[in-house]
């Protein structure tokens, strides 16, 4: 067990999402219920000193529990170039579920911490402040958002200019009369035909005759100009055996011939809708794009 929660600590994605916690809840908590403290001493009111803390801190850990909300939303909300209406509705409403769920989650750990005391959580005031709150944790999850997306820009860019250095260093340290490169190693010949086990008979294709290799279940249905072949093998196999420079990997289930398309549309979500020389419209995921292009 100890083994296990090392190894998560050692995870560089919590450590960061922890440093969030620590900078957007358990400090301003814990410098609001000192100003608590002060205020209520400064105007005379009596207070046990546990309440503020109690108050500030639920707050904390309630925002703890809903910090993979703002992970989720973060890492599966597309660009504002990519689609900007899914951009702007998608973290709008993840907004208003953080705020919501922040503010239940609140609620519930006072209570708990109240009715453990043997004492009740009076709701009058929150229930005024609710407004207030309700803004409070709206601003919350837009700095959460802005600090850990630019951050993470920031760290791209950071390896991008290392990159960028390091190639520039390599080059001037780089003696100017170079031995003549080796020759690199022959590029294996993209077999000259695909063999088809179709029942008792076998097809022979020509790589460039196939449109699209399209996954069935545990078969593979192989597409030409003139037919459409059901063969039991999977999607994997095929991938392996084409040409990789004439064929992409386009969807979880597609493999197409990059010269059977004639057509490529774009969806707001970022997927594609790819036209071939077939007339057949073959739906293309946007995580298969650096296949494609």
């Amino acid at each position: 067990m100890v083994n296990r929660l090392t190894s998560l600590w050692n995870k560089p994605t919590l450590k960061a999402w922890a440093l969030v916690w620590l900078g957007f809840a358990f400090l301003p908590t814990t410098i609001n219920a000192f100003s608590l403290l002060a205020e209520y001493e400064r105007t005379n009111r009596a207070i046990p000193t546990w309440e503020p803390f109690l108050w500030e801190y639920s707050s904390g850990v309630a925002l703890l529990l809903v910090l993979p909300l703002v992970r989720w939303s973060i890492n599966h909300t597309p660009s504002w170039g990519e689609a900007p209406l899914r951009f702007i509705g998608q973290y709008a409403i993840s907004a208003a579920a953080f705020s919501a769920l922040h503010l239940a989650a609140m609620m519930m750990l006072r209570m708990a911490a109240y009715g453990a005391l043997g004492q009740s959580y009076d709701f009058d005031d929150w229930r005024d402040d609710l407004p207030y709150e309700f803004r409070k944790d709206l601003l919350t999850y837009l700095l959460i958002v802005l600090v850990v997306v630019g951050v993470r820009h920031l760290i791209r860019l950071s390896r991008s200019l290392a990159l960028i250095e390091a190639t520039a260093n390599a080059a001037a340290a780089a003696p100017v009369a170079q031995p003549p490169p080796a020759p690199a190693p022959p590029t294996p010949a993209p077999p000259i035909r695909v063999e088809l086990k179709l029942g008792s008979r076998r097809l022979y294709l020509n790589p460039a005759d196939i449109l699209l290799v399209r996954s069935a279940g545990n078969y593979a249905e192989v597409v030409t100009a003139d037919a459409t072949h059901l063969v039991r093998r999977p999607l994997a196999e095929f991938q392996a055996e084409l040409p990789p420079l004439d064929f992409a990997r386009v969807h979880r289930s597609h493999l197409v011939n990059r010269d059977a398309i004639v057509r490529v549309d774009s969806r707001p979500s970022g997927d594609m809708d790819l036209t071939l020389r077939n007339g057949a419209v073959i739906p293309a995921s946007r995580r298969y794009k650096s296949e494609l292009f």
